[in-house]
């Protein structure tokens, strides 16, 4: 039997092994009524009883955290692997700064029970009400209850997966 040869990773890229979930569009409304993206790759479930409920990681100095604070509701919806190079423009400036709708003419649709703009051409979307939100250390997880969710017949397909930096995958076929 052949042995496998495992290479040491650095412990400040450890998290490259965990971060295989599709990414977000966390899609917010702010106090001034600028409706702003930023994409999210810390996510994960966190109850489906009776409905789904899930986390995500964010920075609590960016525009996205001020908004989900003030309006206690946000949309994550899930960009595809076509629109790739909008996630790194959507994350590459600050909603305070930036009209990003208006700057890269992204089509959008309105939410149903939420106050955001999703992106058109998303593998699908959440709708949600903040639940919870936990400031250890220097970040901020938010925990939302969905209140509505939307996607297209095959969205685990086409949802796009990022690992770090400009690195990202699209799911293949399930088995």
């Amino acid at each position: 039997m052949e042995e496998s040869v495992y290479n040491p990773i650095s412990l400040e890229k450890a998290y490259t092994l965990l971060n295989g979930g599709g990414l977000l569009w966390i899609c917010t409304k702010s106090k001034e009524g600028r409706y702003d993206l930023a994409p999210i790759a810390w996510a994960c479930p966190l109850d489906y009883e009776p409905v789904t409920k899930f986390l995500f990681v964010c920075d609590p100095g960016h525009a996205t955290f001020e908004n989900v604070v003030n309006q206690r509701e946000f949309i994550a919806a899930l960009p595809t692997y076509k629109q790739k190079d909008l996630v790194l423009k959507t994350g590459s400036v600050s909603g305070r700064s930036y009209e990003k709708f208006s700057q890269w003419r992204i089509s959008y649709m309105k939410g149903t029970v939420v106050d955001a703009w999703v992106p058109k051409g998303v593998a699908g979307w959440l709708e949600c009400k903040v639940l919870e939100i936990y400031r250890p250390s220097s970040v901020a997880i938010v925990c939302g209850e969905t209140l509505a969710a939307f996607a297209l017949p095959n969205a685990w397909k086409q949802v796009l997966h990022h690992v770090e930096g400009e690195h990202f995958y699209q799911p293949g076929d399930r088995v």
